[in-house]
Protein backbone atom coordinates (compact mmCIF):
# COMPACT_ATOMS: atom_id res chain seq x y z
CA UNK A 1 0.00 0.00 0.00
CA UNK A 2 3.18 2.15 0.46
CA UNK A 3 4.48 1.38 -2.58
CA UNK A 4 1.47 2.40 -4.32
CA UNK A 5 1.06 5.95 -2.65
CA UNK A 6 -1.86 4.75 -0.45
CA UNK A 7 -0.02 6.38 2.10
CA UNK A 8 0.20 10.04 0.61
CA UNK A 9 3.05 11.20 -2.05
CA UNK A 10 5.59 9.03 -0.08
CA UNK A 11 8.46 6.89 -2.03
CA UNK A 12 9.21 3.30 -1.03
CA UNK A 13 12.86 3.03 -1.83
CA UNK A 14 14.17 -0.45 -0.10
CA UNK A 15 12.97 -3.41 2.01
CA UNK A 16 15.27 -5.24 4.02
CA UNK A 17 14.16 -8.67 4.65
CA UNK A 18 15.30 -11.83 6.22
CA UNK A 19 15.72 -13.68 2.89
CA UNK A 20 15.57 -13.56 -0.55
CA UNK A 21 12.81 -12.54 -2.33
CA UNK A 22 12.30 -13.85 -5.76
CA UNK A 23 11.04 -10.95 -8.54
CA UNK A 24 7.46 -12.68 -8.16
CA UNK A 25 7.52 -12.31 -4.34
CA UNK A 26 8.25 -8.71 -4.87
CA UNK A 27 5.77 -7.81 -7.21
CA UNK A 28 3.27 -9.51 -4.81
CA UNK A 29 5.14 -8.17 -1.59
CA UNK A 30 4.78 -4.20 -3.56
CA UNK A 31 1.37 -4.59 -5.13
CA UNK A 32 -0.04 -5.59 -1.49
CA UNK A 33 -3.67 -6.76 -1.49
CA UNK A 34 -4.19 -5.87 -5.02
CA UNK A 35 -3.66 -8.06 -8.40
CA UNK A 36 -4.25 -5.47 -10.48
CA UNK A 37 -2.67 -2.25 -8.80
CA UNK A 38 1.39 -2.30 -9.64
CA UNK A 39 3.79 0.23 -7.91
CA UNK A 40 4.63 2.60 -10.51
CA UNK A 41 8.02 3.00 -8.88
CA UNK A 42 8.42 -1.06 -8.41
CA UNK A 43 11.66 -1.44 -10.45
CA UNK A 44 13.67 0.81 -8.43
CA UNK A 45 12.98 -0.51 -4.79
CA UNK A 46 15.86 -2.25 -3.79
CA UNK A 47 15.00 -5.35 -1.89
CA UNK A 48 17.64 -6.67 -0.02
CA UNK A 49 19.02 -9.34 3.14
CA UNK A 50 22.20 -6.71 3.79
CA UNK A 51 21.18 -4.14 6.31
CA UNK A 52 24.33 -1.93 4.80
CA UNK A 53 23.23 -1.90 1.59
CA UNK A 54 19.63 -1.02 2.48
CA UNK A 55 20.73 1.93 4.71
CA UNK A 56 22.60 3.35 1.45
CA UNK A 57 19.99 3.09 -0.51
CA UNK A 58 19.40 6.81 -0.94
CA UNK A 59 20.93 9.43 0.79
CA UNK A 60 17.31 11.33 0.64
CA UNK A 61 15.48 9.06 2.78
CA UNK A 62 13.55 10.14 6.10
CA UNK A 63 11.65 7.58 7.16
CA UNK A 64 12.01 3.67 8.35
CA UNK A 65 9.21 1.79 9.10
CA UNK A 66 9.71 -1.13 11.53
CA UNK A 67 7.77 -4.24 10.78
CA UNK A 68 9.81 -7.69 11.56
CA UNK A 69 9.57 -8.16 15.46
CA UNK A 70 11.30 -6.56 18.85
CA UNK A 71 14.88 -7.52 17.33
CA UNK A 72 14.35 -5.60 14.59
CA UNK A 73 14.39 -2.93 16.76
CA UNK A 74 16.84 -3.90 19.50
CA UNK A 75 19.09 -4.51 16.50
CA UNK A 76 18.95 -1.88 14.03
CA UNK A 77 16.66 0.81 15.58
CA UNK A 78 20.09 2.77 16.79
CA UNK A 79 21.34 2.91 14.25
CA UNK A 80 18.89 4.56 12.08
CA UNK A 81 18.10 7.02 14.67
CA UNK A 82 22.15 7.67 14.55
CA UNK A 83 21.58 8.63 11.01
CA UNK A 84 19.33 11.51 11.90
CA UNK A 85 16.73 9.90 10.15
CA UNK A 86 12.63 8.82 11.87
CA UNK A 87 12.50 5.74 13.20
CA UNK A 88 8.52 4.17 13.12
CA UNK A 89 7.67 0.77 15.04
CA UNK A 90 5.18 -1.11 15.30
CA UNK A 91 6.72 -3.33 17.63
CA UNK A 92 6.33 -1.14 20.93
CA UNK A 93 7.04 -4.13 23.19
CA UNK A 94 10.81 -3.73 22.49
CA UNK A 95 10.65 -0.63 24.74
CA UNK A 96 9.60 -2.62 27.86
CA UNK A 97 13.90 -2.89 27.70
CA UNK A 98 14.03 0.65 29.55
CA UNK A 99 18.24 0.57 28.89
CA UNK A 100 16.92 -0.04 24.88
CA UNK A 101 14.15 2.81 25.48
CA UNK A 102 16.65 5.40 26.72
CA UNK A 103 19.38 4.75 23.92
CA UNK A 104 16.47 5.17 21.45
CA UNK A 105 15.36 8.06 22.60
CA UNK A 106 19.03 9.57 23.20
CA UNK A 107 20.17 8.24 19.95
CA UNK A 108 17.07 10.57 18.13
CA UNK A 109 17.30 13.29 20.71
CA UNK A 110 21.61 13.54 19.82
CA UNK A 111 20.91 13.39 15.48
CA UNK A 112 17.78 15.21 15.14
CA UNK A 113 15.55 12.14 14.35
CA UNK A 114 12.49 10.81 15.80
CA UNK A 115 11.32 7.94 17.29
CA UNK A 116 7.69 7.44 16.64
CA UNK A 117 5.82 4.11 18.40
CA UNK A 118 2.92 3.45 15.41
CA UNK A 119 -0.57 3.18 16.94
CA UNK A 120 -1.51 -0.28 15.51
CA UNK A 121 -4.80 -2.05 16.62
CA UNK A 122 -4.53 -0.05 19.52
CA UNK A 123 -8.22 2.13 19.56
CA UNK A 124 -8.85 5.79 21.42
CA UNK A 125 -5.30 6.51 22.16
CA UNK A 126 -5.76 9.97 21.61
CA UNK A 127 -8.39 10.21 24.30
CA UNK A 128 -6.44 8.21 26.64
CA UNK A 129 -2.84 9.97 26.44
CA UNK A 130 -5.00 13.79 26.19
CA UNK A 131 -6.43 12.25 29.97
CA UNK A 132 -3.20 10.98 30.84
CA UNK A 133 -1.63 14.58 30.95
CA UNK A 134 -3.50 15.37 34.14
CA UNK A 135 -0.79 12.78 35.66
CA UNK A 136 -3.61 11.03 37.92
CA UNK A 137 -2.00 9.18 40.32
CA UNK A 138 -5.57 7.22 41.22
CA UNK A 139 -5.51 6.66 37.57
CA UNK A 140 -6.95 2.94 36.74
CA UNK A 141 -5.98 1.34 33.09
CA UNK A 142 -6.41 -1.89 31.98
CA UNK A 143 -6.21 -3.90 28.67
CA UNK A 144 -7.49 -7.76 28.35
CA UNK A 145 -6.64 -8.95 24.93
CA UNK A 146 -8.54 -12.25 23.53
CA UNK A 147 -7.96 -14.19 21.12
CA UNK A 148 -8.38 -18.11 19.06
CA UNK A 149 -6.00 -20.68 20.99
CA UNK A 150 -3.87 -20.59 18.01
CA UNK A 151 -3.14 -17.59 18.29
CA UNK A 152 -0.58 -18.25 21.23
CA UNK A 153 0.74 -21.02 19.25
CA UNK A 154 4.87 -20.87 19.42
CA UNK A 155 4.66 -18.76 23.24
CA UNK A 156 5.08 -19.79 26.57
CA UNK A 157 1.07 -20.31 27.09
CA UNK A 158 1.92 -23.03 24.67
CA UNK A 159 4.12 -24.73 27.41
CA UNK A 160 2.27 -23.56 30.12
CA UNK A 161 -0.74 -25.37 28.91
CA UNK A 162 0.01 -28.42 26.94
CA UNK A 163 -3.80 -28.61 26.37
CA UNK A 164 -4.46 -25.35 24.65
CA UNK A 165 -5.94 -26.14 21.31
CA UNK A 166 -8.30 -28.39 23.27
CA UNK A 167 -10.03 -25.53 25.55
CA UNK A 168 -13.81 -25.80 25.19
CA UNK A 169 -14.08 -22.54 27.52
CA UNK A 170 -12.02 -18.93 28.10
CA UNK A 171 -8.56 -19.15 29.85
CA UNK A 172 -6.34 -16.55 30.95
CA UNK A 173 -3.00 -17.05 30.39
CA UNK A 174 -1.53 -14.01 31.92
CA UNK A 175 -2.38 -11.50 34.18
CA UNK A 176 -0.01 -9.31 35.68
CA UNK A 177 1.80 -5.75 34.70
CA UNK A 178 1.89 -4.25 30.40
CA UNK A 179 5.69 -4.52 31.13
CA UNK A 180 5.77 -8.20 32.34
CA UNK A 181 2.96 -9.38 29.02
CA UNK A 182 4.50 -7.59 25.85
CA UNK A 183 8.05 -8.75 27.34
CA UNK A 184 6.83 -12.34 28.04
CA UNK A 185 4.07 -12.19 25.00
CA UNK A 186 6.39 -10.28 22.12
CA UNK A 187 4.17 -10.90 19.47
CA UNK A 188 1.19 -10.93 20.97
CA UNK A 189 1.03 -7.86 23.17
CA UNK A 190 2.13 -5.05 21.97
CA UNK A 191 -1.07 -3.25 22.37
CA UNK A 192 -0.26 -3.37 25.98
CA UNK A 193 2.75 -1.52 26.01
CA UNK A 194 1.43 0.88 23.83
CA UNK A 195 -1.04 1.72 26.41
CA UNK A 196 0.50 1.71 29.09
CA UNK A 197 3.53 4.21 27.38
CA UNK A 198 0.72 6.85 26.13
CA UNK A 199 -1.09 6.62 30.15
CA UNK A 200 -0.12 5.24 33.32
CA UNK A 201 3.25 3.57 32.66
CA UNK A 202 4.61 0.26 31.78
CA UNK A 203 4.37 -1.33 35.68
CA UNK A 204 1.72 0.73 36.78
CA UNK A 205 -1.10 -0.67 33.50
CA UNK A 206 -2.73 -3.83 34.20
CA UNK A 207 -2.80 -6.83 31.61
CA UNK A 208 -4.91 -9.74 31.01
CA UNK A 209 -3.91 -12.42 27.65
CA UNK A 210 -6.70 -14.71 27.20
CA UNK A 211 -7.40 -17.75 25.23
CA UNK A 212 -11.37 -18.23 23.85
CA UNK A 213 -11.78 -21.17 21.35
CA UNK A 214 -15.12 -19.09 20.41
CA UNK A 215 -12.70 -16.12 19.41
CA UNK A 216 -13.26 -15.21 15.66
CA UNK A 217 -10.61 -12.10 15.72
CA UNK A 218 -8.35 -10.59 18.18
CA UNK A 219 -10.68 -8.81 20.63
CA UNK A 220 -9.37 -5.93 22.75
CA UNK A 221 -10.60 -4.84 25.94
CA UNK A 222 -9.43 -1.38 27.74
CA UNK A 223 -10.62 0.38 30.65
CA UNK A 224 -9.50 3.88 31.39
CA UNK A 225 -10.48 5.81 34.41
CA UNK A 226 -9.05 8.85 36.11
CA UNK A 227 -9.43 12.80 36.87
CA UNK A 228 -10.06 13.30 33.50
CA UNK A 229 -12.68 10.75 32.68
CA UNK A 230 -14.00 7.28 32.04
CA UNK A 231 -13.57 5.37 28.82
CA UNK A 232 -14.04 1.52 28.05
CA UNK A 233 -13.38 0.01 24.53
CA UNK A 234 -14.07 -3.32 23.24
CA UNK A 235 -12.49 -3.78 19.59
CA UNK A 236 -12.84 -6.96 17.55
CA UNK A 237 -10.62 -6.68 15.41
CA UNK A 238 -9.93 -9.08 12.29
CA UNK A 239 -6.66 -11.19 12.33
CA UNK A 240 -3.88 -10.24 9.92
CA UNK A 241 -3.87 -13.21 6.92
CA UNK A 242 -0.22 -13.81 7.22
CA UNK A 243 0.45 -13.72 10.64
CA UNK A 244 -3.17 -14.70 13.36
CA UNK A 245 -1.13 -12.91 16.44
CA UNK A 246 -1.64 -9.66 15.60
CA UNK A 247 -4.57 -7.62 13.69
CA UNK A 248 -5.26 -6.64 10.57
CA UNK A 249 -5.31 -3.47 11.20
CA UNK A 250 -1.69 -2.73 12.34
CA UNK A 251 -0.64 -2.39 8.99
CA UNK A 252 -3.46 -0.07 7.83
CA UNK A 253 -2.21 2.16 11.27
CA UNK A 254 1.48 2.55 9.47
CA UNK A 255 -0.17 3.84 5.99
CA UNK A 256 -2.30 5.78 8.13
CA UNK A 257 0.99 7.11 10.04
CA UNK A 258 3.03 7.46 7.00
CA UNK A 259 0.34 9.50 5.32
CA UNK A 260 0.16 11.89 8.29
CA UNK A 261 3.32 12.76 8.04
CA UNK A 262 3.34 13.72 4.34
CA UNK A 263 0.18 15.11 3.90
CA UNK A 264 -0.66 18.99 4.04
CA UNK A 265 -3.87 17.89 5.86
CA UNK A 266 -3.77 16.05 9.42
CA UNK A 267 -6.91 14.96 10.56
CA UNK A 268 -6.49 13.62 14.33
CA UNK A 269 -3.11 14.02 16.41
Amino acid sequence: MIANRKAGPSVLAAILVRKERSEEELRSLLSGESDTEESDNQDSVVCTTDADKFFATDSDWTLCVEAAGQPAVRQYGKRCLEMGRDLMITSIGSLTDDVLYNDLRDAAEANGGRLILCTGSMPALDWMGSAALLEDRSAQVKVTQIKPPQAWLGTPAATDHPDLLALSRPRVLFEGSSRDAASTFPKNANVAAMLALATAGLDETEASLVADPDATGNRVEISFRGAAGTIAIQVEAAPSKTNPRTSAVVALSVVKAIRKLCCPVVIGL
